[in-house]
């Protein structure tokens, strides 16, 4: 340990470690608290943000597929297109359900990642509440169609939760494509 100059005491090590965002930072410590440096470890800082954002961006995807199923059912288009007559194309309508909401939630995802992890939102702090009621506004206008006939509630509700999961595995690709740059 050096030696102040002129009054003999010593002075604890000066080493040059990696502080926020990468600026090095000199920090003095005494020797008898840390010995070898090599045996520290520390979490990295982006680890924990990296997961709020994949989460984050799940649940976006998710939630945009559940709002899809739901203007697909005001204009008819069921997942198990069982109500339907097979002669008005109720399976090609099912299917159409079933890749818009799984392609939702992947484009959703995707967008809501590659924001989170790209942009720096403490520059547009101004619109985080108007960016919120009109979240809000836009999801308060969604509701519910026509209730589903009693004989192929199972069945709906079956293919909405599987449909659900589908969109959730989805949201998972897309945000994590989003985020891995």
């Amino acid at each position: 340990m050096p030696r102040r100059p002129g009054s003999g005491q010593r002075v604890p090590a000066a080493r040059k470690i990696l502080c926020c965002q990468g600026a090095p930072v000199t920090v003095r410590e005494a020797p008898a608290q840390i010995s070898n440096p090599a045996t520290i470890d520390m979490p990295a800082p982006h680890a924990a943000f990296r997961l709020l954002t994949l989460m984050s961006a799940m649940t976006g995807g998710v939630v945009t597929a559940m709002v899809v199923q739901i203007m697909l059912g005001r204009r008819g288009i069921a997942l198990t297109g069982v109500h339907l007559s097979a002669g008005a194309g109720g399976h090609f309508r099912a299917a159409l359900a079933w890749w818009a909401m799984a392609g939702a939630a992947f484009l959703a995802s995707f967008v809501i990642g590659a924001v989170m992890s790209r942009i720096s939102w403490l520059y547009l702090r101004s619109l985080r509440a108007p960016a919120a009621a009109a979240l809000v506004l836009a999801l308060a206008s969604v509701s519910q169609g026509a209730p589903v006939p009693a004989e192929t509630a199972a069945a709906h509700a079956l293919a909405t939760l599987a449909a659900i999961v589908v969109a959730m595995m989805m949201a998972g690709f897309g945000a994590y494509f989003a985020v891995r740059g």
